[in-house]
Parts: C-alpha cells; sequence; structure tokens
C-alpha cells in the first residue's frame, strides 16, 4: 500500500533541493542541461529523504494545503541558493569594477554559460572562483548546509520575519564590500596614472594624454590582476568559510 506521507514528505525534499541547485552557484549556468539539475536534486532527495522527519498526510485545505507547503520549501531553497551564490556575484561585481577602470567595461559581451552581459575580468574572475571552489570542497559545504537545513528548518517549517530579511541585506551590503575590497588594488593603481596623467598633462599640454593613459591602464592593470591571481587561493578560502556562516545564519533565522 502506498504510503502518502512518505511521498509528501520525499516530494518536500526534492523541491526544496531542486530550488537550492537551481539559485545555487553550482547549476546556476544556463548552459547547464535542465534534465541534469532534476536528476542531481533527485539524487539529493533520494540521500536525505532516511534522515529527515516526514510530515503529516493531512494537510489544511487538502491539495491547495500541500501546494502552498510546496511553495514555502521552494521559497526556503532559493533563500538559501540565494546566499551561497552571494560569494560568486562578489567576485563578478569585483570584475566589473577593474574593468570600469581600466576601460574594459565597454567590451560587454554576451556570455551563454553565464546567460547576460559580462565583462573580461568579471567572467575570468567568476569561473576562477569556481575552479577554487570545487578545489577547496565547497561543494560539500554546499551539500552540507542543505542537509543542516532539513534538520534546522523542518518541511513546512520554515518562518520569515524581520530578522531574518535584515540578516540578507547585512550578508549583501557584506558581499558588495567584499566586492569592493577585492578590486581596490587595480582601483588603487588606475587613480595612481589618472594623477600621474593629470600632472604630465599640465606640464605637457601638448601631449595626447588620453591616446598614453588608454594602454597604459590596461598594462598596469593587468599586470596587478595577475599578481592578485596567487593570493586569490587564500581570499577565496576564507570566502568559503563565508558563505558557511552565511548559510548557517539564514537557516537559523528561517527555523524562527
Amino acid at each position: 500500500m502506498l504510503n502518502y506521507e512518505a511521498v509528501a514528505t520525499f516530494i518536500l525534499i526534492f523541491v526544496r533541493a531542486s530550488a537550492f541547485l537551481a539559485a545555487g552557484p553550482l547549476f546556476f549556468f544556463p548552459s547547464v542541461p535542465r534534465p541534469f539539475k532534476a536528476f542531481m536534486a533527485f539524487v539529493l532527495a533520494v540521500v536525505l529523504f532516511p534522515v529527515v522527519p516526514g510530515v503529516k498526510q493531512d494537510f489544511p485545505g487538502g491539495l491547495l494545503g500541500f501546494a502552498l507547503a510546496a511553495a514555502e520549501e521552494a521559497g526556503v531553497g532559493l533563500v538559501l541558493g540565494f546566499i551561497a551564490s552571494l560569494v560568486f556575484q562578489s567576485l563578478a561585481v569585483a570584475g566589473q569594477i577593474m574593468d570600469i577602470q581600466m576601460g574594459f567595461f565597454m567590451a560587454n559581451l554576451f556570455d551563454p554559460a553565464m546567460g547576460h552581459q559580462a565583462t573580461i575580468s568579471s567572467r575570468f574572475l567568476y569561473l576562477l572562483g569556481m575552479v577554487l571552489f570545487l578545489i577547496l570542497d565547497g561543494h560539500h559545504v554546499l551539500i552540507a548546509g542543505l542537509a543542516r537545513s532539513y534538520e534546522l528548518v523542518p518541511l513546512t517549517g520554515a518562518a520569515l520575519d524581520g530578522t531574518t530579511t535584515l540578516a540578507v541585506i547585512k550578508i549583501f551590503a557584506r558581499m558588495v564590500a567584499l566586492a569592493v575590497q577585492i578590486a581596490a588594488p587595480v582601483v588603487a593603481v588606475v587613480l595612481i596614472i589618472d594623477i600621474c596623467l593629470g600632472l604630465l598633462g599640465r606640464t605637457a599640454p601638448e601631449m595626447n594624454i588620453f591616446m598614453l593613459g588608454f594602454p597604459l591602464k590596461i598594462a598596469l592593470g593587468i599586470l596587478t590582476l595577475s599578481v592578485m591571481v596567487p593570493l586569490f587561493g587564500v581570499v577565496f578560502r576564507a570566502m568559503v568559510r563565508m558563505m558557511e556562516q552565511n548559510l548557517y545564519t539564514v537557516i537559523r533565522g528561517l527555523s524562527g
């Protein structure tokens, strides 16, 4: 005989896992086939099903109540996936800030892998962060965070209040500040170049400062970025720990 409580529990687990993967950093790329995303969510649901407490069969409102419960689980998964992806979005924003200063911002290209317009440094830092994320076993952190969410936020037991919303806003602001900090060395070098070119333009007005400054900013900006790349391992290790802390902060907030 079919156990309806077990079926309902599995569906809700699958919905939260699917939303988490859809909004998370690993399967964010539109180029990843949707059947593969669904298959990975199904595998996670199968693995987590034995350890997740079940739900009662009787939902208020019948089928409509179950649909609302599924929507609630999708919301929890989307929030957690969004928080996890902010680390990578901070890298993309840092790359855009660098490109604005170096003069690469006009070279926006549609990136089919990311699904939107992206600059050169933005794509480079995002893909570099993805490689470092896998090397540092960040995907294990994501899976552990998702599994922990079922323990702290039981199925149909999420509570969204002002404290959780404020925590999400603070995390978002922290990621923006992190993007500015990552881009700060390139911005500082380009600012020094602008100051020097301004002084040179005052002392030698006959020189074409614009034509001289454009390749100079690009060359020194790329040189500064190449010096920063070996340090990204240490920086990104701290960012993975920050992502883990952010996930558990939001999970505790959703648990009420």
